[in-house]
């Protein structure tokens, strides 16, 4: 700017308060703007709506945490923890042994010594449940007219979605 600081002598003391009141308008309006600049460069993607790919290649701060006394791993003394087999299985897989693995002789004749057992845990396969509704149609004796017998609540239509997919 190349205003200078001091007023002029020729301007009148309401002129000066008129200036002062313009100025602090001016200066109120580029804090605003300022602030609302700053806020803008403050934002990144985990204060605000942005994805992760516009904040750039800034540094990520280090862990907070501090080291510990104990090595990383297994304790020494720890009393490990493994699954267990259990004593009645859902499903029993026999495997017969008819050929010898070494020498291709036939052993299904051969008596057994002993059984080894292994046992997998994993969950059932998801799948749908269908329900069929079945309404009974008959024609009244007395008027002629057919009647339909009347459906549960949310089977309004022939293959509606049940009320746990919805």
């Amino acid at each position: 700017m190349s205003e200078k600081t001091t007023p002029p002598p020729e301007l009148s003391r309401e002129d000066l308060w008129a200036m002062i009141l313009e100025l602090r308008e001016v200066i109120a309006q580029q804090s605003q703007r300022i602030q609302s600049l700053e806020d803008q460069i403050a934002k990144n993607s985990s204060n605000s709506g942005k994805p992760p790919s516009s904040d750039g290649l800034k540094k990520k701060p280090s862990s907070q945490r501090q080291k510990g006394k104990r090595k990383a791993g297994r304790q020494k003394g720890h009393q490990g923890h493994t699954l267990e087999m259990v004593m009645h299985p859902d499903h029993n897989v026999s495997h017969a042994l008819t050929t010898c693995p070494h020498c291709q002789t036939d052993v299904s004749a051969v008596s057994v010594e002993r059984v080894e057992k292994r046992q997998v845990f994993d969950l059932p396969e998801v799948r749908l449940e269908v329900t069929e509704h079945q309404g009974e149609v008959k024609t009244c004796p007395c008027c002629g007219e057919k009647a339909k017998s009347s459906f549960p609540e949310g089977v309004n239509h022939a293959v509606p979605y049940g009320t746990r997919i919805k």
